[in-house]
Protein backbone atom coordinates (compact mmCIF):
# COMPACT_ATOMS: atom_id res chain seq x y z
CA UNK A 1 0.00 0.00 0.00
CA UNK A 2 1.07 3.22 -0.89
CA UNK A 3 0.66 6.33 1.83
CA UNK A 4 0.97 9.95 0.23
CA UNK A 5 1.38 12.43 3.16
CA UNK A 6 0.73 16.08 2.59
CA UNK A 7 0.54 19.23 5.20
CA UNK A 8 -1.49 22.16 4.65
CA UNK A 9 -4.30 24.18 5.81
CA UNK A 10 -7.52 22.52 6.54
CA UNK A 11 -9.63 24.23 4.26
CA UNK A 12 -7.58 23.60 1.81
CA UNK A 13 -6.86 20.20 2.96
CA UNK A 14 -10.52 19.74 2.91
CA UNK A 15 -11.44 20.98 -0.45
CA UNK A 16 -8.11 18.47 -2.18
CA UNK A 17 -10.09 15.46 -0.09
CA UNK A 18 -13.42 16.59 -1.85
CA UNK A 19 -11.90 17.06 -4.93
CA UNK A 20 -10.58 13.15 -4.68
CA UNK A 21 -13.37 11.85 -3.85
CA UNK A 22 -15.43 13.98 -7.22
CA UNK A 23 -12.60 12.64 -9.35
CA UNK A 24 -13.45 9.64 -11.86
CA UNK A 25 -9.56 8.38 -11.93
CA UNK A 26 -9.52 8.51 -7.97
CA UNK A 27 -13.18 7.74 -6.97
CA UNK A 28 -13.32 4.54 -4.79
CA UNK A 29 -9.51 3.87 -5.32
CA UNK A 30 -8.18 6.11 -2.11
CA UNK A 31 -9.08 6.01 1.39
CA UNK A 32 -8.59 9.42 3.13
CA UNK A 33 -7.64 10.44 6.58
CA UNK A 34 -7.55 14.10 7.61
CA UNK A 35 -5.77 15.11 10.70
CA UNK A 36 -6.06 18.45 12.73
CA UNK A 37 -2.46 19.52 13.75
CA UNK A 38 -1.50 21.28 16.79
CA UNK A 39 -0.36 24.96 16.21
CA UNK A 40 3.00 24.92 18.40
CA UNK A 41 4.55 27.99 15.78
CA UNK A 42 4.62 31.06 17.95
CA UNK A 43 6.94 32.61 15.49
CA UNK A 44 3.85 31.96 12.66
CA UNK A 45 2.01 35.17 11.62
CA UNK A 46 -0.19 32.66 10.26
CA UNK A 47 -3.61 32.15 12.19
CA UNK A 48 -4.74 29.38 9.87
CA UNK A 49 -5.93 25.78 10.86
CA UNK A 50 -3.01 23.10 10.12
CA UNK A 51 -3.64 19.39 9.23
CA UNK A 52 -2.37 16.66 7.40
CA UNK A 53 -4.13 14.69 5.34
CA UNK A 54 -2.94 10.73 4.09
CA UNK A 55 -4.08 9.76 0.90
CA UNK A 56 -3.39 5.33 1.05
CA UNK A 57 -3.83 3.19 -2.48
CA UNK A 58 -3.77 -0.48 -2.67
CA UNK A 59 -0.64 -1.62 -4.73
CA UNK A 60 -2.27 -3.06 -7.42
CA UNK A 61 -3.89 -0.06 -8.31
CA UNK A 62 -0.80 2.72 -7.69
CA UNK A 63 -1.13 3.05 -11.45
CA UNK A 64 0.81 5.98 -13.40
CA UNK A 65 -2.83 7.43 -14.60
CA UNK A 66 -3.82 7.13 -10.73
CA UNK A 67 -0.64 9.43 -9.39
CA UNK A 68 -1.06 11.83 -12.05
CA UNK A 69 -4.37 12.34 -11.49
CA UNK A 70 -3.46 13.24 -7.16
CA UNK A 71 -0.53 15.03 -8.59
CA UNK A 72 -2.76 17.66 -10.69
CA UNK A 73 -4.71 17.59 -7.86
CA UNK A 74 -1.85 18.51 -4.96
CA UNK A 75 -0.62 20.86 -7.73
CA UNK A 76 -3.99 22.61 -7.60
CA UNK A 77 -4.16 22.62 -4.06
CA UNK A 78 -1.01 24.58 -3.99
CA UNK A 79 -2.06 26.90 -6.06
CA UNK A 80 -4.34 28.04 -3.37
CA UNK A 81 -2.01 27.76 -0.22
CA UNK A 82 0.21 26.24 0.91
CA UNK A 83 1.31 22.14 0.91
CA UNK A 84 4.18 20.31 1.68
CA UNK A 85 5.07 16.76 1.19
CA UNK A 86 5.32 14.87 4.39
CA UNK A 87 6.83 12.19 2.07
CA UNK A 88 5.20 8.68 0.18
CA UNK A 89 5.41 5.85 2.78
CA UNK A 90 5.19 2.79 0.76
CA UNK A 91 4.27 0.08 2.93
CA UNK A 92 6.76 -2.93 2.42
CA UNK A 93 8.84 -1.27 0.14
CA UNK A 94 11.38 1.84 0.10
CA UNK A 95 10.72 2.90 -3.62
CA UNK A 96 9.87 6.75 -4.89
CA UNK A 97 7.33 6.41 -7.07
CA UNK A 98 8.60 9.55 -8.80
CA UNK A 99 11.48 7.81 -9.68
CA UNK A 100 12.21 5.43 -12.62
CA UNK A 101 10.97 1.92 -11.51
CA UNK A 102 9.51 2.99 -8.24
CA UNK A 103 5.66 2.28 -6.90
CA UNK A 104 3.79 3.25 -10.04
CA UNK A 105 5.55 1.27 -12.90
Amino acid sequence: MLILEYRGETANLKVLAREIEADPHLAGKCSLTLTPLRQDRRDSLRHAQWAEIAISVAAGLATNTLYDALKALVERARDRGPVDDVGPHPEGADEDPESPGGAFQ
